[in-house]
């Protein structure tokens, strides 16, 4: 006597049977996606500690421990997006850094309020750029000038903004060597908005002194020049005197 046959498969049978391998595909292919997204975020994670580990100790607090090893320990549960590769550090809106490596000469230009070389009377010149050379040297300075041939006491400034991490301003100040006048006597004075003087020189015709003022904190200066010697000055027994290699650092 012969075996039963077996009952065919129906086609619901199949369909069921199709159904369950998609799902076991679907969870597998789910399972490896997770797997993939952790491991691309714990790679994102370990390059942000390296590169910026004060960025990522800003982002989660305290709780985070980065060592010498650029491993992070979290010892609390903290939820935390981190850009690889961010800065640690910005400049803030409106602000005006210096870089303390350059040393770029002011120009009459970049003055903010000027006052020309003028006797109390209101006859001088106004300040202009051009190269000068002092106390007898050769040596061509880049300087912002003003032109006296006016006897008496003369005076004249420029004010300039300081910029936001500048620490010092520097200039050698003198009396142009070309000029016809070689008795004249000059203050040139650096001063804050208070009109408190920081830091001041007298220059004559063979002697063109540094100034040097430190400058944290300080929003605006103004350099000033006073005559405190003009015989002879006339329209042809003139002197420049000069800013020189004015900046900030």
């Amino acid at each position: 006597m012969s075996a039963p046959a077996k009952p065919r498969r129906t086609a619901d049978d199949e369909g069921k049977e199709e159904r369950k391998n998609a799902r076991r595909i679907a969870v597998i292919t789910g399972v490896w996606a997770c797997v993939g997204t952790l491991i691309t975020a714990a790679s994102a994670v370990t390059i942000a500690v390296i590169n910026a580990p004060d960025a990522v100790r800003n982002v989660v607090g305290e709780n985070i421990a980065v060592t010498h090893t650029a491993t992070a320990t979290v010892t609390a549960t903290v939820t935390a997006t981190v850009t690889a590769g961010a800065e640690a550090t910005s400049t803030p809106a409106g602000s005006t850094p210096a870089d303390p490596g350059t040393a770029t000469p002011l120009a009459s230009r970049d003055a903010v309020g000027v006052a020309g070389c003028r006797t109390p009377d209101g006859y001088g010149n106004d300040w202009g750029d051009r190269s000068v050379a002092v106390a007898g040297s050769d040596e061509q300075l880049t300087a912002v000038t003003c032109r006296v041939n006016e006897a008496g006491a003369v005076t004249g400034h420029l004010d300039y903004v300081v910029p936001q991490n500048a620490t010092r301003f520097t200039a050698r100040v003198g009396i142009d060597r070309v000029s016809p006048n070689t008795s004249a006597q000059v203050r040139f004075s650096v001063l804050d908005l208070s009109d408190h003087v920081l830091a001041q020189q007298v220059a004559t015709y063979t002697n063109a002194p540094e100034i040097t003022v430190p400058v944290s904190g300080i929003q605006r200066i103004r350099l000033r020049m006073t005559v405190i010697k003009s015989s002879g000055v006339t329209s042809a027994n003139y002197f420049r005197v000069a800013w020189m290699n004015a900046s900030y650092r």
